[in-house]
This record gives C-alpha cells, structure tokens and sequence, in this order.
C-alpha cells in the first residue's frame, strides 16, 4: 500500500475484497525500531509527525468517525510468536505502540473491517526496522533517529517466514 492517507484505506479494501485472507499480515518500516514489533493494538487516531507521501500532515485526527477508540489486533499468540522468532535469532518483541501515522491507520481499518463485515481473518502489523543501507545513505527516516539502529533484508525476511510457519502450525491446531 502507498504511504497515502488518502488511498490506503481503499486499496487495503480492495485487496481483501479480492484476496479474502484467513491472515492478514500488514507490514512497514519502523525507523528507530531495533526489532521487529509485532503490533497488539491499533487506535483511532491519526497524528503525522511526518508528512505522506502526498504532503497530508494530519494531525490529531480520527481514523475513521465514530469508531471505537482502538482494535486489538486479532492475529493469535502474538507472545508465542515473539518466542518463536526470539528462538530462531530473530529480534523481536510484542509493541504496544503502532505509532499514529499509516502503519496505525492500515491496521485500524483492517481490523474494523473485519469486526463490521464479518470477515474472518485474523490480523496484525509488523514493523521492521530499516535497512543498513537506508541508515548509511542517510536517508531522512534515519536521520530522525540519533544512532539509528537497522536489520538486514535477510534477517527481516526470515522474521516473517518464522511468523507465518508458526500461524499456520496454530491454524492446524485449532
């Protein structure tokens, strides 16, 4: 999805519309994050430190009026998820914190899209850290964050191939 407040939300629609997922798995970059996070809680507030990508600096906004002021994602055994990567040399911890800009947003509208519609996925977001490369060019996400800590493609793509085995090990087992 592109970092656009404006059409995320219809996109993401659109993709589970056409997809129809059992597990929805949302990802995005993190800067300043040393690990990945597996988010526990979207809310209902849009608050852009950053601009998107279109220039929208929102700021202390709802999501979506008149919605509940969070969702907890629905993604199952978030900590035994967090152990199975820990395990595996992957960085990796439960967050709280999906911050306020599109990471939040996303997940928002995924999980009240799926308590509104019936939909029965299961959802969460992933935020990985940056890449080495983003921090040694500099880029502007890094350089938000004094010592900007990274995690190399390899290892954030492994991440995730050890979240997927271990979600449908819990679908089998279900």
């Amino acid at each position: 999805l592109p970092v656009d407040t404006a059409t995320a939300g219809d996109l993401l629609t659109e993709a589970v519309e056409r997809f129809r997922p059992a597990r929805l798995l949302l990802t995005g970059q993190g800067a300043g994050r040393n690990r990945l996070c597996l988010e526990r809680l979207a809310t209902n507030l849009r608050d852009f430190r950053v601009p998107d990508i279109s220039g929208a600096a929102i700021r202390d906004s709802h999501v979506l009026d008149g919605g509940p002021a969070t969702y907890d994602a629905s993604w199952p055994d978030l900590e035994g998820a967090v152990a199975v990567m820990n395990a595996a040399g992957i960085p990796a911890v439960v967050s709280e914190d999906c911050g306020t800009h599109l990471c939040n947003q996303v997940l928002y509208l995924a999980l009240h899209a799926a308590a509104a519609s019936g939909h029965s996925y299961v959802a969460t977001f992933l935020h990985v850290p940056l890449l080495p490369e983003q921090v040694i060019a500099n880029e502007p996400a890094a350089q938000r964050h004094a010592a900007c800590p990274y995690m190399p493609l390899e290892m954030s793509i492994r991440g995730v191939e050890v979240l997927l085995t271990h979600a449908a090990a819990m679908g089998a087992a279900a």
